[in-house]
């Protein structure tokens, strides 16, 4: 079953951005593993993140509630919002060419699902002064090299949308999304500290 990523920070599905920040804040600071709490800990951080990753994206977060998930569609049973499997839909002619979308509908469904599944999502680690004084990533996505500027002030969970950087599909190239994680080390230099210190003020 999917994770309630609004029900994990505590805030409600009609919650702004603002709230979504502060809940995410609070609890970070709360579970952060530093903190002490072993193994449970390090979870309940990472459920923390993942959560806000999503909500705090209002791409991912349109995904997700109309989907129940971030990275789109799911097929083959009842999603929020979404389809109940393929059933008796009309249109479709499952040839031993393949599966034929008939009419306009086929077209329609072509170029959907055709952008949707030539968009590639990453995720890529930063050091905090990556993240305070900003940084150029050469990144190796797909056989294909792509180099992303990481403005100075990124903060943890941001994502990056590089048109056409994805897979080719009939109707053009998708796109490239890349999201940065902030590598936190368990035990920080008091630069390290006072670099995080003033990246988060920076919120």
């Amino acid at each position: 079953m999917a994770k309630n990523y609004y029900e994990i920070l505590g805030v409600s599905k009609s919650a702004s951005a603002d709230e979504i920040k502060r809940a995410y804040r609070k609890l970070a600071h709360e579970h952060h593993p530093d903190k002490g709490g072993g193994a449970a800990a390090e979870a309940k951080f990472k459920e923390i993140n993942e959560a806000y990753q999503v909500l705090s994206n209002p791409q991912k977060r349109q995904s997700y509630d109309t989907f129940g998930t971030a990275d789109g569609a799911q097929f083959g049973g009842a999603n929020p919002g979404g389809f109940g499997g393929f059933g008796n839909m009309g249109g479709f002619d499952f040839g031993s060419g393949g599966v034929h979308f008939g009419g306009g509908l086929g077209d329609l469904f072509e170029g959907i699902f055709g952008q949707t599944m030539a968009q590639v999502q990453v995720e890529v680690e930063i050091s905090i002064t990556q993240a305070v004084l900003g940084d150029t990533l050469h990144l190796q996505v797909e056989n294909k090299k792509v180099d992303l500027a990481i403005p100075a002030g990124t903060q943890d969970g941001h994502s990056f949308r590089l048109r056409g950087q994805g897979r080719a599909f009939r109707g053009g190239v998708g796109d490239l999304i890349v999201s940065v994680r902030i590598r936190v080390p368990r035990h920080l230099s008091r630069e390290q500290r006072e670099l995080y210190e003033k990246l988060k003020n920076l919120e």
